[in-house]
């Protein structure tokens, strides 16, 4: 059973955004910051948002770098969103290479045209799929201390309060999203979402995209999300846009959008998450709302200014790779130096300020 709130190392530490599989950028980064994975040493500890894997060149390279500086003590790693859907056995876009899956791929329009690309990435092994199993559920949802939080997506003191003190996340939250769905068939939601989901193509294909608001597929959605504690924690909760609003990501049509939570943290430890593909150099995925918009790239967001994301879309190299970008990307791994609230990127080995603190 896995200890799912866990207290964040002491003292000055550096926490690293989502990684998405660029396994060199991380080795890249992790050089900066004076840590050397294959000895398993680092300056200062480590901790990690989540999201290690998926859609990039090398996954299996990046769990095996984190495993090994987890194992050596020198970091500490939650589970992200991505993590949670391998534990759960779902077939997500980018997430082929687990199941060595080589057909995987994205859609993308250019030139006013639909393209397919595959991801291109390391396959993982037998061997390495069942360790990889082992370790993502052994990670917390959480880490904190009396300054400081560490969370995937959300700091949601209600979805905290309602996690068991030890738990097999894969097994807790599959109990929840059955409860969930029973009340959504008692209700007859079910039934008329599956009906809209096949008048088109389940919502998967960017060459279908619906003519009309599904609006029990809307309500379905985000209170699957909404409601349910281990997925609020990583991925947020969410909320209905109106129809001329869905947009297409990660191989789906959405009719939500991710709600903005920070704007409403008014407790006093910092907060630093990853998962909304925060901008560097207007990073932006064309037709994606813009979740985490701060006036500056560097900001601290929420009425205190006391909540930071650490997501700067390197998630984001695969797309730009195949619409020929293989230097310069606009996303960038990064880094978060507490407590002196600098941040260290993959490809720039000099400290950039965070701006509007007041926490």
């Amino acid at each position: 059973m896995t200890r799912l709130v866990e207290k964040l190392t002491d003292g000055p530490i550096d926490i690293i955004g989502d990684i998405h599989g660029e396994h060199q950028a991380l080795l890249n980064l992790l050089d900066t910051l004076g840590c050397d994975p294959k000895a398993g040493t680092a300056t200062r500890p480590i901790a990690f948002v989540g999201d290690l894997v998926d859609r990039g060149p090398d996954s299996p390279g990046v769990v095996d770098t984190v495993m090994k500086l987890v194992e050596s003590g020198v970091a500490q790693c939650v589970l992200g969103n991505h993590e949670l859907n391998i534990l759960l056995g779902s077939r997500k876009e980018g997430n082929g290479w687990f199941y060595a899956d080589p057909s995987d791929h994205h859609q993308f329009i250019e030139d006013g045209d639909i393209q397919q690309r595959p991801f291109n990435s390391v396959l993982a092994t037998s061997s390495q799929a069942a360790d990889y199993l082992d370790f993502f559920r052994s990670l917390p949802l959480v880490l904190a201390r009396e300054d400081l939080r560490v969370v995937h997506a959300c700091w949601d003191s209600e979805a905290i309060a309602r996690l068991p003190d030890h738990a097999d996340v894969r097994t807790l939250t599959r109990e929840w999203s059955k409860a969930i769905h029973a009340e959504h068939k008692a209700r007859g939601l079910w039934a008329r979402e599956k009906a809209e989901w096949a008048e088109f193509a389940e919502l998967k294909r960017l060459d279908v995209p619906p003519t009309r608001d599904l609006e029990a597929h809307a309500i379905a959605a985000s209170e699957r999300q909404s409601n349910h504690p281990v997925k609020v924690l990583t991925s947020g909760r969410e909320e209905r846009i109106p129809f001329e609003n869905m947009f297409f990501v990660g191989g789906k049509w959405r009719f939500v959008k991710r709600h903005n939570w920070w704007n409403h943290y008014q407790e006093q430890p910092a907060v630093v998450v990853g998962h909304y593909w925060r901008r560097r150099y207007e990073a932006v995925i064309p037709g994606k709302p813009d979740a985490w918009a701060t006036a500056a790239p560097t900001d601290w967001a929420g009425p205190h200014r006391n909540v930071f994301c650490v997501d700067y879309s390197v998630g984001r190299r695969f797309q730009e790779r195949a619409m020929g970008t293989h230097t310069q990307f606009r996303g960038g791994l990064a880094a978060l130096r507490w407590p002196e609230r600098t941040l260290i990127f993959d490809d720039d080995t000099q400290p950039v300020a965070t701006t509007g603190w007041s926490g």
